[in-house]
């Protein structure tokens, strides 16, 4: 099946997780460039549905939450949602097993993946070690769509006013925005040394804040930080975002929020292990960089120098 010379609805495929919906979103706005007036819908996560609904680049969010394959009132339910919207094209941004349960249902609307269901297949080569951005950007250049006028991150759109919340908190622009958890499932993403870092910081004059997930509750209250909150319940994604436009700099861990602040047009320090690449995930491009097979490994020296850059930077 050829693609339409116009698409009218376009379907994008990116479940998540939320460091991947975030770098798939400049290729997200390349799409929308190139059709201004197509109506675009975005199939995600529910967590994620809720900060991409305000894309300037999506008329519309399908809420999806990944289940067993066993759960068949689940997905009976999720093939007659989309089936019903009359998509003619499909472009499958997660090129998953599970996406591709979705071209299945959908095998009469052109679709470009990675797969054999493909109108148009894109060969993905993992030994080039591009980031997930640029080969989502081929991808899309494979069936014609313009991608040069550049497809990194941009998520300010996202941004919610959280002075209310920083003047509650006794806490003036130009902190450092400390990102010490990550969900709990992946306990060797975190970096064990971010209480000294925090002393480290306070001692040239720098304050610190955190705003924990509800994984990280319990290791940010032992930081000597200031953890934000809205009232008991922790910060959204567009208040985190909001956040990017009054702290100094930001350090983190490999994980989603580390991501969504380099995509918030932030700087920083982002730390990563030997469990996943830097390469894949392009955040080089944007943010200093410390990475060691072993996190563990990285002292808080090193990371104090990488402020000092950002510092003279400024």
């Amino acid at each position: 099946m050829e693609m339409p010379s116009e698409p009218k609805k376009i379907l994008i495929i990116k479940l998540g997780a939320l460091g991947d919906v975030i770098m798939a979103e400049g290729c997200m706005r390349c799409v929308r460039q190139h059709y201004p007036d197509a109506h675009i819908t975005l199939i995600t996560e529910p967590l994620y549905a809720r900060l991409m609904v305000a894309s300037p680049h999506i008329d519309a969010v399908v809420p999806y939450k990944r289940m067993s394959r066993w759960n068949l009132a689940h997905f009976r339910a999720a093939k007659k949602t989309l089936l019903a919207e009359g998509f003619d094209t499909v472009i499958d941004m997660q090129n998953s097993s599970h996406s591709r349960r979705f071209q299945k249902w959908l095998g009469a609307t052109f679709i470009s993946s990675t797969s054999s269901h493909a109108s148009v297949r894109y060969n993905r080569d993992a030994s080039r070690r591009l980031a997930s951005r640029d080969y989502l950007a081929e991808q899309l250049a494979s069936i014609g769509i313009d991608v040069s006028v550049g497809y990194r991150s941009d998520i300010t759109w996202a941004a919610h006013d959280v002075v209310p919340i920083l003047r509650k908190a006794g806490v003036d622009d130009g902190f450092a925005f400390l990102i010490p958890g990550s969900a709990a499932r992946h306990p060797l993403k975190r970096w064990p040394h971010y209480h000294h870092l925090a002393e480290a910081l306070a001692a040239r004059g720098i304050s610190c804040v955190t705003a924990p997930g509800p994984d990280e509750l319990d290791l940010c209250r032992d930081l000597p930080a200031t953890m934000l909150m809205d009232g008991d319940k922790p910060l959204t994604f567009n208040q985190i975002i909001g956040l990017g436009q009054h702290c100094g700099f930001v350090i983190g861990n490999d994980t989603g929020p580390t991501h969504l602040m380099a995509a918030a047009q932030t700087k920083g320090v982002a730390l990563f292990g030997g469990h996943s690449p830097v390469w894949n995930t392009g955040i080089d491009e944007i943010y200093q960089v410390l990475e060691k097979p072993e996190l563990q490994t990285i002292t808080v020296d090193e990371v104090m120098a990488q402020v000092d850059v950002l510092i003279s930077s400024a």
